[in-house]
């Protein structure tokens, strides 16, 4: 498998997804700003505070109870330096920065999609996937929440790999677990992915990479005696709490969160078999990664929209590779003198992708 630099893609993929992406997330902060800023929602106004509280000397875990791990607070208080202790200021550069990682997700996972299949349509196709649920955007614009970050850092821990960079993708894998609990999948499918393309040299340097995340963070916690608490709020206390519930609800949960998106499910289930069985070798942590995350959001934690980003991330991914197949059966037959007409054709199925995703968005309410 070939690598490429996003630079090396931008005449492709970037400038259709990115074109989309940002038209998209400009009208929504437009309309957002002009109809219901400055309201904040709960979880935001609370990261937030503690940003904000931390340069006022307070200790996570220990002046503030959470079950978040910290990466959050972290972020919000680095943008508490900035606001000048204006908390008006405070949400504005939140809301800002969560806009562009929500929106920076999507072309990573655009960006990862085109490293696998090398296909500018399976690009596009796996990042317009992941506006079927329009909370992505959405909620971005509400301010900082643990998931967009979990999955911006997951997803770049993918595309860093990709391009064979275990170390920094060691970093951004134990910084999307950091973020939320649920990120941690990522750190061992990089490891795998490390080894299966530079060996254990490539291993230990992603482990490398998340151990030097994680020795901060402990270090940091342990001098200001927070370092228990941490553990007991963010690791031990989201293992026994959770409220009771049946799958069917579950089920129905998944549904009502991904409306007419649920269409897409056979088809990244299609791809996620697809490179189970004819692509394990090189492409195994595609549905490894899908099955935890569905296994995450049937039977750990879905108490809403945010909790099924990472998952939604895998989906976008299997639907690339089925893209990939189609896209692959339709050039068997072509000659080698025709690749103009093969240009032109996948030019159309990109036309054909975007007119069919835009559809999706419209009749899930986006």
């Amino acid at each position: 498998m070939a690598t490429h630099s996003l630079s090396e893609t931008r005449a492709g993929w970037l400038v259709v997804l990115g074109s989309i992406v940002g038209v998209l997330f400009a009208v929504g902060l437009i309309n957002y700003l002009q109809t219901r800023w400055p309201a904040i929602a709960t979880d935001p106004a609370f990261f937030q505070h503690t940003g904000w509280y931390i340069l006022q000397g307070g200790v996570p875990y220990v002046d503030v109870w959470d079950v978040n791990p910290p990466v959050p607070f972290a972020i919000t208080a680095v943008l508490a330096v900035f606001s000048g202790g204006n908390m008006l200021v405070l949400h504005a550069l939140g809301t800002a920065l969560t806009v562009l990682v929500a929106a920076t997700s999507i072309l990573l996972v655009g960006w990862v999609a085109y490293l696998v299949t090398e296909k500018h349509v399976a690009a596009i196709a796996a990042g317009l996937t992941m506006l079927i649920v329009p909370e992505l955007l959405v909620l971005s614009l509400e301010g900082v929440r643990a998931q967009f970050y979990a999955l911006f850092f997951g997803t770049l821990s993918l595309a860093l790999v990709l391009r064979d960079r275990p170390f920094l993708a060691g970093v951004a894998a134990a910084l999307s677990a950091g973020s939320w609990q649920s990120g941690a999948v990522f750190a061992p499918l990089i490891v795998g992915m490390a080894y299966q393309r530079n060996g254990g040299r490539g291993a230990l340097s992603a482990v490398a990479g998340g151990g030097v995340v994680t020795g901060i963070v402990v270090l940091v916690f342990a001098a200001v005696g927070a370092l228990v608490p941490m553990v007991v709020q963010s690791i031990v206390a989201p293992m026994s709490a959770g409220g009771p519930y049946t799958l069917a609800e579950r089920v129905y949960t998944i549904l009502l969160v991904f409306g007419y998106g649920a269409v897409l499910f056979p088809v990244a289930l299609y791809g996620w078999g697809r490179a189970a069985v004819r692509d394990l070798g090189s492409r195994w942590w595609i549905p490894v990664g899908g099955v935890i995350l569905l296994l995450q959001v049937l039977f750990v934690d879905l108490d809403g929209s945010t909790d099924a980003f990472l998952f939604l991330s895998f989906i976008a991914l299997g639907v690339a590779v089925a893209v990939e197949r189609v896209i692959g059966r339709r050039s068997v037959t072509t000659e080698p003198t025709e690749t103009e007409r093969t240009q032109r054709d996948d030019n159309r199925w990109a036309s054909v992708a975007i007119i069919l995703f835009v559809a999706v968005l419209i009749l899930g309410g986006a």
